[in-house]
């Protein structure tokens, strides 16, 4: 898999380069770019499979260059990187058809369970598979992110000791197993906040692995940023069945 780093910070950038070559796949090609101009003039050649950018850069920010590269068709996935917790921002970021959107300091785990989603739609010559039990794990997660899952459920299902699964989860993936397992969680329930606007919040947190409708607001908001209701407000989808408290419902 292909990487591109955006950002007009030089530290930042170094930071940034540390931070995917410890989240992402094995084998993954990561190219750096100091502004926008230079990074699309890369991807004429480099050819991104997913590009990571800032938003605030001098001459052309974050969106303007996801616009043009989209225009001239050099990359078409997208992951922005601001330091602003702000509804307008999330809001550009849907609009312009990103992947997702992280806050800095970036989440590693979020990031890991993003480059490796990505790397796994992509053709099967692109990320070579390195250990079945690694696949075996996480298709269990992504089947399974709606029941009771722990390291021992998941250790006996595939018949492997749970310090096993710790050490080769952290190998593969970067994070441990319960960041990854709350951000595989919060992905999907951003897709059924979306999809279903007639269920309460705290239905689709019981759907997606959340019994504990609080917890479920709490973990929501470390992901994202944003409280579940507020995620909905930003798509402009109304609050249904009584939500209230930043999309929990009360009792």
């Amino acid at each position: 898999m292909k990487v591109m780093i955006v950002d007009d910070e030089p530290a930042i950038l170094k930071g940034l380069l540390k931070v995917v070559k410890e989240s992402a796949p094995e084998y993954t090609e990561v190219t750096m770019a100091n502004n926008a101009f230079e990074a699309l003039e890369k991807m004429t050649d480099n050819r991104p499979h997913v590009t990571i950018t800032d938003l605030n850069m001098p001459e052309m920010d974050g969106f303007a260059l996801i616009a043009e590269a989209k225009r001239r068709e050099l990359c078409d996935r997208f992951i922005i990187l601001t330091g602003y917790d702000e509804f307008q921002y999330a809001l550009q970021a849907i609009r312009a058809g990103v992947i997702d959107y992280l806050l800095k300091p970036i989440d590693k785990a979020a990031l890991s369970v993003l480059l490796h989603r990505i790397a796994a739609e992509l053709p099967a010559a692109c990320l070579p598979v390195e250990c079945d039990h690694a696949d075996k794990i996480l298709g269990f997660i992504e089947s399974n992110y709606a029941q009771d899952l722990s390291l021992d459920r998941l250790a006996e299902h595939l018949n492997l000791h749970p310090n096993y699964i710790s050490s080769l989860f952290s190998k593969e993936t970067g994070t441990t197993f319960v960041q990854y397992l709350n951000t595989v969680r919060i992905r999907e329930a951003k897709k059924q906040l979306t999809e279903y606007p007639y269920l309460s919040v705290n239905v689709i947190g019981s759907r997606v692995g959340f019994e504990n409708r609080h917890y479920f607001n709490k973990v929501f908001k470390k992901y994202s940023g944003m409280t579940p209701g507020q995620y909905r407000s930003v798509l402009g989808i109304s609050s249904s069945n009584g939500d209230t408290n930043g999309g929990i419902a009360r009792e």
